[in-house]
């Protein structure tokens, strides 16, 4: 990072400055700060400014005088100018004085706010399952007091001491608002000492009108010198690695800052800039060897893009389309200068931006190298810009129809799918900005009132009408023919994205509030089109990629899936949707031979089951009849679903997926991933105010893998492999147990004092519900869905 502490502003910070001149800012430097010096500053400041402002006023009378009387002559020429430069020294020195006092005392409370912050987050640190030292170290509350380091490498390699998911994920939450704070702090004193610098060498020791009277100005001048130097190298025909690792620290800086961004790209031209970014993979490998952090430079250009392409609102106030969005782009200078960055960018969308030679093997075109930024931003695409361009993509493959068969990518594979620029940005979506997706598929539209805009997105992509979408095309040499390229990752992704609210492989913390209203009508919209037709899913058939996603919609809304296939209604989430009653057992048995959808299935029905035989217990409602007559109700389409994964486990295509041992701990990561999902959005979503719930997660995800998969992780050999299968086989009894488990462990979790009679009662319920509805499932077809 520059130096800003040149030109006599060390001399003058660092004397007042709480940090040690050139260390970093870390959590104890801010926690333990000494502001008395700093304050000390600012008071006298205060009052030299009071004392300044008299003198400001006399100087400008004097020079108001001067020019307003009647001297003439000689004398009067030569001293009216001495009497304005005297003047206005006095003038600046006020300016001068109330710049320094303006920004050291924006400095002084910034640093206070942190403190104050920090200690909060010390004193209340309970609050997310952690305590917090006076070093910054996060631990968790419970024994063992492990860290957050040490509970994150349990997370990802499953030995030792461990914490329960929602405790990790709460830790992690405090971590990054503890990280936020500092950063803060580093920014504040970054742009106070680098404003303080300037100030000191445009004066050159005399005093002269500061050119930030604010702290805010001061960071907006400073954006805007460092974007102008990011423009002017990026002008560069040749650039050195000075160059580029310059540009990265501007853009490391100021990415996120909206007049930066704004300014660089509209300066440079759209096309200029993606040319920039093609430029710096051509130069990667002598950067590399320099020791330049290409990687950083990358995401500080994704991230620049990205705070550029930024409309105001959201999907709800300004949808593109409606008056209020059209209004703004018409009617202000900004809207203006949004529309022309985007239309620059789909007129360079097609075409190469950047040509180091004649002939060249990159074939990437304007909307690659854009999604290249987008992929490399750490930033949240907005969700206004991913929505139009998205529609400007469409548009552009129904007008010309094999726009994305060029193979502009090659990972060694048939048809690389990078290709598919559509499909990509949806996996863009999905994983930085998971709103953004969802607004996209609502089959409702977005915005309200005059404002509403509809779309028919899910019809476009999973429909079968004669103007939905086809899948992009490889080219096979050999043949001289045309195909369907093998799957569409990017959709898969957004559509389980937009039907659950989460990314794919994510777990809800404690800021999760359930499926949003718009989830719902995308997940029912989704599984009644397939439910319509499950062979659409079938193993070579076009969707068949789509398998896995929709086992993983039916996992997040498994009570939905038990009043569909069974008519018995478990659920109490807010929002939920309608699945087909009459077709989406033909569904589900279809998905299921799928692996990964059934080891997801399989994991959620399992935690469902569990986590509601635990809700009932603690409700105690209608005494033991009541609780077992409710235990009944789930443990019944529980077994179903169970009897339905097993009979699929069983056929020669589900073993034909078995055959490896990475697809077998493909199977348990699933298996776990699912288990740890049920039991977050039951915890976060409204159960957790249950007693004793939280309790029973290590219970529930030990229950669940240990007793089908875990075991043959270790040892895949030809003899486990069997063994494993055998255990499949038996699922009925591994799921009855299950039950009868969840049970106990309910009984025992709410200290329910029952007779062993009253205990077996209920047991034996769930078993035996277990028992009819697995029996049902495990057959080729129930007689509900003949």
């Amino acid at each position: 990072m520059p130096d800003w502490t040149g030109a006599g502003a060390g001399s003058l910070f660092s004397t007042i400055n709480p940090f040690p001149l050139g260390a970093n800012v870390t959590y104890e430097s801010v926690r333990n700060a000494d502001l008395n010096t700093l304050g000390n500053a600012v008071s006298s400041l205060d009052e030299l400014v009071s004392k300044l402002a008299t003198l400001d006023d006399d100087a400008r009378n004097m020079e108001r005088m001067a020019w307003a009387s009647e001297w003439r002559g000689e004398n009067a020429g030569v001293t009216k100018p001495v009497v304005e430069r005297t003047a206005n020294k006095f003038i600046a020195a006020h300016e001068q004085a109330q710049s320094l006092h303006s920004i050291l005392q924006s400095f002084w409370t910034d640093l206070y706010e942190c403190q104050e912050a920090l200690e909060r987050y010390e004193q209340n640190a309970e609050h997310w399952g952690a305590r917090l030292s006076p070093d910054g170290t996060i631990r968790s509350a419970e024994p063992p007091h492990i860290t957050l380091t040490q509970a994150r490498t349990v997370d990802l390699m499953p030995f030792g001491e461990s914490v329960p998911p929602e405790t990790l994920e709460s830790m992690n939450v405090l971590a990054h608002e503890i990280a936020r704070v500092i950063e803060a702090a580093a920014e504040s004193d970054r742009v106070a000492a680098r404003e303080l610098s300037t100030l000191m060498s445009r004066s050159e020791g005399q005093f002269s009108a500061p050119r930030s009277p604010t702290m805010r100005d001061a960071a907006d001048a400073q954006a805007l010198e460092d974007a102008r130097a990011v423009v002017d190298i990026g002008s560069k025909e040749d650039k050195t690695t000075a160059d580029w690792r310059r540009m990265g620290e501007h853009f490391g800086l100021h990415a996120d800052d909206p007049l930066f961004a704004q300014y660089v790209i509209d300066s440079l031209g759209m096309d200029a800039y993606l040319a920039l970014g093609q430029e710096l993979d051509y130069a990667a490998t002598e950067l590399a060897s320099a020791n330049v952090d290409i990687e950083s430079i990358r995401t500080g250009m994704g991230n620049t893009f990205v705070t550029a392409m930024q409309p105001p609102g959201t999907m709800e106030t300004h949808p593109p389309g409606s008056p209020a969005y059209n209004a703004w782009i018409q009617d202000t200078a900004e809207g203006r200068a949004y529309q022309r960055r985007l239309d620059a960018l789909n007129a360079i969308g097609t075409e190469v931006p950047y040509h180091p030679v004649s002939f060249s093997p990159d074939r990437r075109i304007g909307y690659d190298i854009a999604l290249d930024l987008l992929e490399a931003a750490d930033l949240p695409v907005d969700d206004q810009f991913f929505y139009q361009l998205t529609s400007d993509l469409i548009d552009l493959e129904l007008e010309h129809p094999g726009a994305w068969d060029q193979e502009r990518y090659s990972d060694g594979t048939p048809r690389d799918v990078r290709n598919d620029a559509v499909d990509r940005l949806l996996g863009i979506g999905a994983r930085n900005n998971p709103e953004a997706v969802t607004a996209f598929f609502d089959p409702d539209g977005n915005g309200s009132g005059q404002d509403h805009v509809g779309n028919n997105h899910l019809d476009y992509f999973i429909g079968e009408g004669e103007g939905d979408r086809k899948p992009p095309r490889v080219f096979f040499e050999y043949s001289s023919t045309f195909d369907f390229s093998p799957g569409s990752p990017g959709l898969a992704a957004a559509l389980e994205t937009a039907a659950t609210g989460l990314t794919p492989g994510s777990q809800p913390g404690p800021d999760y509030t359930g499926h949003s209203p718009a989830n719902a009508r995308i997940a029912e919209q989704v599984w009644n089109t397939f439910a319509a037709d499950p062979s659409r899913v079938e193993a070579d058939n076009t969707f068949e990629y789509l398998a896995p996603t929709l086992g993983h919609i039916g996992a997040d809304y498994m009570p939905d899936i038990y009043l569909a296939a069974n008519g018995i209604d478990t659920g109490t989430a807010e929002h939920r949707p309608e699945f087909s009653p009459l077709r989406s057992e033909r569904l589900l048995r279809e998905i299921a031979l799928n692996a990964e959808a059934n080891a997801s299935l399989t994991a959620a029905n399992q935690a469902n089951l569990q986590l509601t035989i635990d809700q009932v217990i603690s409700t105690q409602e209608g005494g033991i009849p009541g609780m077992r007559s409710s235990i009944e109700d789930v443990s019944r389409p529980s077994g179903f679903i169970s009897g339905i994964m097993a009979e699929a486990r069983a056929s020669e295509i589900y073993q034909s997926q078995m055959e490896s041992d990475a697809s077998h701990n493909a199977v348990v990561d699933t298996i776990n991933t699912w288990t740890d999902r049920a039991l977050n959005v039951a915890i976060y979503q409204g159960l957790k105010d249950y007693p004793g719930l939280a309790s029973i997660s290590d219970a529930v995800k030990g229950d669940v893998t240990e007793i089908i998969f875990d075991l043959f992780r270790e040892d895949n050999s030809e003899d486990a492999e069997s063994e494993a299968m055998d255990e499949l086989e038996e699922s009925l009894n591994a799921h009855s147990n299950i039950a009868r488990d969840a049970v106990a462990s309910a009984i025992l979790n709410n200290d329910l004092d029952l007779t062993e009679t009253e205990a077996n009662s209920l047991k034996n319920g769930a078993a035996e519900r277990v028992d009819t509805g697995y029996r049902l499932g495990n057959r080729p077809l129930s007689p509900n869905a003949q």
